[in-house]
């Protein structure tokens, strides 16, 4: 499918036009372009100005584009003027829909399918009505419940019968996935999980541990549920086990209903007794610093720094000063925290990581079971 990307940047927020450009032909999208607005602040109707906008109908309609993602968030009302002057034949969609279209693409287990159609279900409530209600301001004004009762209060309804019924099934795995951090807590089990950015290499990291061969390399959010294997590592003292846990990857701006959907990843980070946070520092410093910002936010809102080890992953792409460089901006924001450059796809230095992480887990015990902080959007 056709697709051009749109951004209004503004001096106040970074650019994400590459990033969902990446997301959307990671999931199959034919990206021919990308068209960005320089503003002050984004326009309160359409999101880039109106010139910019007749710029990319034309674009549109030349090129045959069947798709538009936006890579700012958008409010229904902007998605509908929009479309009204794009045609009402082009989708269009925000960066937040992207993600919960790559979220879609890669679900593979019950939770995560479950998760996904929530966030988009609560996500687009509004957006639903304001057409609803746009076509009732064209003449589809009856309803089915009667005589002056438009279609979108039946609409309304049904999304919110959905919406119950989706957190009853998901409140029910929840529950079954907090006794079995209990059981594991009980039975003496200490857990590391592992954070950071999407495509930081966890999963790489994963797969080594365990001899697991789960999906790495699609882009974005490859892993989108949690999945946790015992791991057994030899030292001088014998042998020590643990639990190792892989996450959903972190991203910027993430509205707060997707992330909401998404809690019992992070509560897996949460209860565990030692998190190892990937860095990427094979990207430049710009970005890493970004990410930085993210992950600080995160950690910090889940009061797990003091538990948090650094992996400056991906060490085997760069030379010694861009590692130099970017471990002295991880320091910058993770100050006092163990910092460990490895390489997970070629194992350099991960004796040395594990080493670490054992000695670590031979000063703790396992760990109170830790009640969910409600999470904010980073």
């Amino acid at each position: 499918m056709k697709t051009i990307i749109v951004e209004c940047r503004t001096p106040q927020a970074p650019s994400r036009s590459d990033e969902v450009a990446s997301m959307a032909k990671s999931i199959g999208y034919e990206v021919i372009g990308i068209e960005a607005q320089n503003r002050r602040t984004v326009h309160g109707g359409t999101c880039v100005g109106p010139g910019k906008l007749e710029e990319i109908k034309k674009l549109v309609d030349d090129k045959s584009v069947q798709k538009v993602i936006f890579a700012n968030a958008l409010s229904s009302s902007k998605i509908f003027r929009i479309q009204k002057v794009l045609g009402r034949d082009i989708n269009v969609i925000d960066r937040n829909l992207l993600i919960l279209e790559v979220f879609d693409k890669r679900a593979m287990t019950t939770e995560a399918k479950l998760q996904i159609e929530l966030a988009r279900l609560k996500y687009t409530f509004s957006w639903g009505r304001e057409f609803i209600k746009a076509g009732g301001l064209q003449g589809q004004q009856v309803g089915w419940g009667g005589p002056g009762e438009y279609p979108y209060f039946d609409y309304e309804r049904e999304y919110r019968k959905r919406i119950s019924h989706l957190e009853l099934q998901l409140r029910d795995l929840y529950t079954r996935k907090d006794n079995l951090r209990e059981r594991r807590h009980a039975q003496g089990f200490l857990v590391v999980a592992l954070a950071g950015y999407t495509q930081s290499g966890k999963t790489t990291f994963f797969n080594r541990l365990s001899r697991e061969k789960k999906t790495i390399g699609l882009g974005p959010f490859t892993t989108l549920s949690t999945s946790a294997r015992r791991i057994t590592v030899q030292d001088d003292s014998g042998n020590k086990s643990f639990i190792l846990v892989d996450s959903i990857g972190f991203i910027e701006d993430m509205d707060p209903i997707i992330l909401d959907a998404f809690n019992t990843t992070l509560g897996e980070i949460i209860q565990a007794d030692i998190i190892l946070l990937f860095i990427d520092v094979s990207e430049d410093l710009s970005t890493i610093r970004r990410k930085l910002v993210t992950s600080r936010k995160i950690i910090m809102q889940t009061d797990i720094m003091h538990r948090t080890i650094i992996c400056a992953n991906k060490v085997d792409t760069i030379n010694e000063e861009a590692l130099d460089n970017a471990e002295k901006e991880i320091e910058g924001f993770f100050p006092a925290l163990p910092i460990v450059a490895i390489s997970a796809s070629t194992g350099k230095e991960i004796d040395k990581l594990l080493s670490l992480v054992v000695s670590t887990l031979g000063n703790v015990t396992p760990s109170k079971y830790r009640t969910m902080m409600p999470l904010n959007n980073t």
